[in-house]
Order: structure tokens, then sequence, then C-alpha cells
């Protein structure tokens, strides 16, 4: 049995997880930041690297439903004096709440106990011992990395259920260095237009449930290229873009430029383009298998809205919204999917007011999947992401 830390959007990073697994995911136990999952076929190191939502994958090594702590660190204890490469072990411990929050509080109480008990059968090994903690009682992927825990000791994780305790050991963690290296350290940034998350943007490639490797992908109103940058990543043979401003796509450009000279993989066929969405039927029919976008969510907002304000985006945005993706259908092939972000706005009581994309969609042809909210609290604007088919 495996496990999977969900990110700061579970219930996406669980649609994401299901979408990219398809007939393998077949879930065992879930709670709100851990997904408990049959094994699977995918190696877990390269599993972790096709996901965006998912903050560590591992194995369990242990269930038990009486505590024993004499027999679990002598386990771990095992477990860490296997560790190869580093002579100095390093390892670490984390605790997770599955579905006893009573319970998990009291473990977390006696998590240094177990930690200092392992590290006291350790140094047996006459090897450098280090218990790695940190200020919460689950290890970020950042402590984890800067330790090197997962190379020289082990992260082992308790999840705690009702039904007992749950032991795991964490095969692969998110590699946070290289998201952040893409999201501040690429040379063309406006965060006056608004930018995609790099993360967002892979999971919402992976919602579509079509691995990108050796496909066509298209992002119509590319911005700075997030979701070209992303599918090159991952694996597309053709990439194209197209955005109404020649800052836009210049960006793109840069970005694109950027990413080759940073990152170890093989450049796609790539087509920028300065037009209107609605122009790129001109130039090519029928060739995309995954349309990934985020659309004009409207100008900045600092502040809420009301009804009436929401009817008067409804009546500034869905024009434009319609006369692009009416066209942009045409650009598919018959099974290819989309995955879009539209905006929606927070209201003064906290709802979320969306837009009636639900009958919109399909009469452009299109049938509406699943759809998710993404965003921060101090946010105004959220992204509200559909999963689209051709009808």
């Amino acid at each position: 049995m495996i496990y999977f830390i969900l990110g700061s959007h579970p219930d996406l990073s669980l649609t994401e997880i299901k979408a990219v697994l398809g007939s393998d995911y077949q879930p065992v136990f879930k709670s709100k930041t851990v997904l408990l999952n049959k094994d699977v076929s995918i190696d877990l190191t390269t599993l972790q690297e096709r996901l965006a939502g998912t903050i560590k994958i591992g194995r369990i090594v242990k269930e038990t439903t009486v505590w024993n702590k004499e027999e679990v660190t002598e386990f771990l204890s095992d477990l860490a004096r296997e560790a190869k490469g580093k002579n100095k072990i390093s390892f670490g411990l984390s605790v997770y709440d599955l579905d006893d929050t009573k319970a998990t509080k009291t473990f977390e109480r006696n998590l240094d106990a177990i930690g200092l008990e392992i590290k006291k059968r350790l140094k047996e090994t006459e090897r450098p011992i280090r218990y790695v903690k940190g200020k919460e009682p689950q290890l970020s992927s950042a402590i984890i990395e800067t330790n090197g825990v997962l190379s020289s000791g082990g992260e082992f994780v308790f999840f705690i259920s009702t039904r007992g305790i749950f032991i795991g050991q964490t095969q692969s963690i998110q590699d946070f260095k290289a998201w952040s290296h893409r999201d501040f350290g690429r040379p063309a940034r406006d965060a006056k237009a608004g930018m995609l998350p790099p993360k967002l943007a892979r999971m919402m490639i992976n919602l579509g449930g079509i691995d990108p490797k050796g496909k066509i992908v298209l992002d119509p109103f590319c911005g700075s290229g997030t979701v070209l940058m992303e599918a090159a990543l991952m694996g597309a043979t053709e990439i194209i873009g197209s955005d109404i401003s020649g800052k836009a796509t210049a960006d793109t450009a840069t970005n694109m430029k950027w990413l080759a000279e940073n990152f170890d993989y093989v450049p796609p066929s790539q087509s920028i383009y300065t037009i209107p969405a609605a122009e790129l039927p001109s130039l090519f029919q029928n060739q995309v298998d995954l349309l990934v976008t985020e659309v004009f969510l409207g100008n900045p907002r600092t502040r809420t809205i009301d009804a009436q304000e929401g009817k008067r985006l409804e009546q500034e945005l869905l024009p434009l919204f319609e006369d692009a993706f009416r066209v942009l259908k045409t650009l598919m092939k018959p099974e290819a999917k989309a995955v879009v972000a539209f905006p929606a706005f927070k209201q003064k009581d906290g709802t979320w007011y969306r837009l009636p994309l639900r009958s919109l969609l399909p009469k452009l042809g299109y049938t509406a999947h699943e759809n998710f909210l993404y965003f921060r609290d101090n946010q105004f604007v959220a992204r509200d992401i559909y999963v689209l088919t051709l009808k």
C-alpha cells in the first residue's frame, strides 16, 4: 500500500492523482491531507515528478492495532540501519491524522520519545546519528531535502486512525527547489497581469488525463508561457501558444529559451503566435491533443462583489469566452480534452460568484465534467477550473 501527502488544495490533488493513475487508482482511505492507495505499477519517483499537487509519496511498511513502542522502534531502527550512501544516519519522524484527531494529538506529544529511542538503538551501529526535527509534527520537503534524510536514514511516517496505526517510509518528495526556480527564477514575470503558478499549470495538464508525452499541447491565451513550459518538461512533442499581447508572446519566447538553458529535457517543436485566439483556425485544424489555458480573469480586484456587479461581469466576460471557445473546438482532435481556468469572484458573504458556464459551454459544443475552485485566502478572484471534452 502506498500513501500520498496532498498539497494545499487536497480535492484538486486527489483529482490529479485519479487522472494520472487511471485504473491504477484504488483508494483505501482518504483524509484531508492523506490518501492511502493500493500499490501502483508506476515507479514512485517518476510519479512524484509527474504530479504537482502531491508533497510526498511513500509505502506503508507496517500496520498495528496494538501499540508496542519497543517493537516499533526496533523495526524502524532496522530500516534506518539499511540506509546506503552516507556514513551518517539521518532520520526523521512525521505524524498525520487520518480520522482520530485526539489520538493524533497524543501521539504528537510522544513523538520525540520515539525518535530518541530510535536514535539510542542506532548508536549501536557506531555511525554518526542525527534525529532530524522541525517545528511542526510533519517534516517539510525542505527539511527532508536539506538534511538528506531520504538518502541517509529515512523519514518514517505515522498515520493515526481509529482502526490502528499505519507506519510508512517516504520514497520521494516534491522538488521544491525546481518548482521555486521555475516560478521565481524565470526571467519574464508580469505580476501586474497575473501569473499562473507552475504547479497549477502542471495540475491542469494532468487533469486532462492525457499524458502529454508525444502529444500536441495548445495554450491559446499563453501569457508568459507557464503552461507551455510545463508541457515541454513533460515531454510534449509540439507546443502551440498564442496571445493577443505582443509583450506576452515575447515573454513566452524568453521563458522558453531560459527553460531550455536551465532544465534537462528534449525541447519540443514550438509555435507562438501574436494573434487573437479566434484567428487560430486559419492556421491549423483538428491537431491538438490537449488544450490547457487560463482565460482573462477580469481586472485585478481589491474588494468583494454583490449580485449586481456579478451580472455586470457576466455581460463583460461571457461574450469574450463565447467568441473564443466557439472556434477553439475546431483546433482539437475529436478525442482531445480541454482544461480551462475561468474566473470566479468573492462575494461579501465569503462565497464565490461563479459564471454560468455550465449553461454556456454545452451550447458551444463542449461537455463540462469536473470543475474546481483554486484560490488563496486573501484573493478576491478565484480560478474556476473546468475539464471539458467535445460533444
